[in-house]
């Protein structure tokens, strides 16, 4: 079996990795509603010509009242975060969004 075991690894979906991911913890403004939203580092942020850096424009809705937040994300040239701001919302951390949720 063991041909046909590497023949399923070579097709099997590999592990993804989250290095390259960030999240992005908020809190709807109208509503309260935590939300987290998943970004690709590699694929999201947009060049930033005039910084060197990146920047990431971010639209998210929560499943409660259904309010469109807009967070813009300015990273350095090594994908670190310079500043934020948001609309609508209000950035929160990774323990206040699992306090909300109540885990």
């Amino acid at each position: 079996m063991g041909l046909l075991d590497s023949i399923k690894s070579f097709f099997a979906p590999q592990g993804r990795s989250d290095d390259w991911a960030m999240w992005l913890y908020v809190r709807c403004k109208r509503c309260g509603a935590p939300l987290a939203v998943r970004v690709d580092l590699r694929n999201e942020p947009s060049s930033d010509y005039e910084s060197g850096g990146y920047v990431l424009n971010k639209e998210m809705m929560d499943s409660k009242c259904f309010a469109l937040m807009r967070a813009t994300v300015h990273f350095d040239a090594q994908r670190k975060v310079v500043s934020q701001s948001i609309e609508n919302g209000d950035f929160i951390t990774a323990e206040e969004y699992e306090r909300q949720l109540g885990n």
